[in-house]
């Protein structure tokens, strides 16, 4: 019992140390963000901007998407470019839903990227769409100032585009990325576990240097012509994570837009799926970003180490009156636990479409948990990722070497001798 207690108060004390440095860095950083904006003035020239969208697969709001960002206030020049995989006439769903709404738009146009398999490239479906967008946008439309970067399943603020480019255009900054919320539906448990999950993933941007959100961020173009983005993204398996490995080793600056500019409904249908989903973000952080993944690990095993612990304490207390290993360590941990439970609760306050508090607090418990079995499957998993319909295979770099439909690869290429950034 003795060494239980000292175990419990050492698990206590360091759950206590990370879960009070990560509220430290978040609100240093949110008022780092507030008083850089008191002193913000609009730029004498609003650069030339234009939107990148790409969709995958049915989208039912893409109606909603695509009139919220062509009614953006920008004072400047933009466009829009809705990036899909195939055309209509081969049966794209994303396509198809385009067809419907495109004519009514203006200063917009659709690029069919075609399918990465087809042309021998190894990266990301998504990164070959967005790089056949720009070069696309480049030779039709002229050289740009920004590029701005938009999923299609998401609903943005008429503010969205003047507020990310701003930093930009008063050379604050080189990349900017904004908050992303779920809107909450009903009393659904799921529904709040992703949104807890998306509150996390905003908040990084206040916490870790260059962090930048793939369904919500822009650059300047001469910065990503610079450092050669379109032969990273070329090779990798993932746009942000990428763009923020480049950022922070650059040390270049990323403005964190703290508020939340962009909001989507959770397609997640089930527990198993959410650690899925969760796996693959983590899956992202461990290949570019290994340092953080590693800090990520440990929180979420310390924050699950201390719950179990407190919820041990507490209950052989009221069985037994009595403590098991001390009241200074039973005490210490229930204590941390409900400091390590209310870190993802209190997330529910930032969410400007507050969510029901009963989804919530049944989440906040189960984050941690499926976080922690998310990390242990991506820890097993290594060096293969497998997202929609294809699987991609990866060297230690986050080079993509390979990629799959259906279990049959594409033939190996030899690797360029310039290393991923």
């Amino acid at each position: 019992m003795e060494i239980l207690g000292i175990v419990t108060l050492g698990i206590a004390i360091l759950t206590l140390a990370f879960n009070v440095g990560f509220w430290v860095r978040t609100i240093r950083g949110f008022l780092s963000w507030r008083s850089h904006l008191r002193d913000r003035t609009d730029p004498d020239h609003w650069p030339r901007t234009r939107i990148f969208v790409c969709l995958k697969g049915n989208l039912p709001r893409l109606a909603e998407t695509a009139r919220a960002l062509a009614r953006q206030d920008y004072p400047g020049e933009f466009g829009i470019t809705f990036v899909t995989e195939a055309a209509a006439s081969e049966g794209d769903a994303a396509a198809i839903r385009l067809g419907e709404v495109l004519p009514d738009l203006g200063r917009s146009d659709h690029v069919v990227a075609g399918r990465v398999l087809d042309t021998g490239m190894r990266c990301a479906q998504k990164n070959f769409n967005l790089l056949a967008g720009i070069r696309h946008s480049e030779a039709r439309h002229g050289s740009l100032d920004v590029y701005a970067f938009c999923d299609g399943d998401l609903l943005v603020r008429p503010s969205w585009l003047r507020m990310m480019v701003r930093p930009l255009a008063t050379r604050q900054s080189e990349a900017s990325t904004s908050f992303h919320y779920i809107a909450p539906e009903g009393r659904r448990l799921i529904s709040a576990l992703h949104g807890i999950a998306e509150a996390c993933q905003s908040l990084a941007a206040l916490v870790c240097r260059g962090a930048t959100w793939g369904g919500s961020m822009a650059i300047r173009a001469d910065v990503f012509e610079r450092y050669g983005l379109a032969e990273i993204w070329s090779r990798t398996v993932v746009d942000d994570m990428t763009l923020s490995r480049v950022l922070k080793r650059s040390r270049l600056r990323v403005t964190p837009i703290a508020q939340f500019l962009v909001s989507s409904h959770s397609e997640i249908t089930s527990y198993r799926s959410f650690v899925r989903w969760l796996g693959r973000q983590f899956f992202f952080v461990k290949t570019y970003l290994p340092s953080l993944y590693w800090v990520l690990g440990t929180m979420m095993a310390l924050n699950v180490a201390t719950l179990w612990l407190g919820a041990f304490h507490g209950g052989y207390h009221l069985i037994h009156h009595a403590w098991p290993a001390g009241p200074w360590a039973g005490g210490m941990a229930i204590l941390t636990g409900v400091g390590a439970f209310m870190t993802f609760f209190l997330f529910r306050f930032l969410i400007p479409e507050r969510p029901s508090v009963h989804a919530w607090f049944g989440a906040s418990i189960l984050v941690p948990g499926a976080s922690l079995l998310a990390c242990a499957h991506v820890t097993l998993r290594r060096r293969r990722l497998n997202w929609k319909d294809l699987t991609y295979f990866l060297e230690g770099d986050g080079r993509v070497i390979r990629v799959a439909r259906n279990g049959r690869a594409t033939p190996a290429e030899p690797l360029p001798g310039k290393a991923v950034a």
